[in-house]
């Protein structure tokens, strides 16, 4: 039963968490990169063209495989790096924000941490598949 409660668990934060990147800030991003890339070119923030869609597949192509369960760790670890980036290096060293500013960031870089190192549990399309 325990098994099953975990499983359950990582599955809906898997969808939860992935999707709210996905949806709040991978796909704006995706749509139209340009204010993006402009906030990063304004705040000083180096190569930020590369440093932009970097983050961007960060934040909509990598929830997609975590959401699914394929690639997870890999995934949630990407994630979880660029949350870092974007807390320790825009966030306090160019910017400076209190922490109110820079708290999803947090959440987001400590959620993804764990289910890198969690995995996704039983429910993924690659166990899915490899049972074939």
């Amino acid at each position: 039963m325990d098994n099953y409660i975990q499983r359950i668990g990582l599955l809906f934060l898997r969808i939860f968490v992935g999707g709210t990147m996905l949806l709040a800030h991978g796909v704006p991003k995706l749509l139209d990169p340009k204010p993006f890339i402009e906030a990063l070119s304004s705040n000083g923030f180096p190569l930020p063209n590369i440093m932009a869609y970097l983050s961007i597949s960060a934040e909509a192509i990598f929830p997609v495989f975590i959401i699914l369960g394929v690639f997870i760790r890999v995934s949630a670890l990407i994630a979880a790096i660029n949350m870092f980036v974007a807390l320790f290096v825009f966030h306090l060293t160019i910017k400076g924000d209190p922490f109110a500013s820079f708290e999803k960031a947090f959440l987001y870089m400590i959620i993804f941490t764990f289910i890198a190192i969690a995995g996704g549990g039983g429910w993924t399309l690659k166990r899915l598949f490899d049972k074939k």
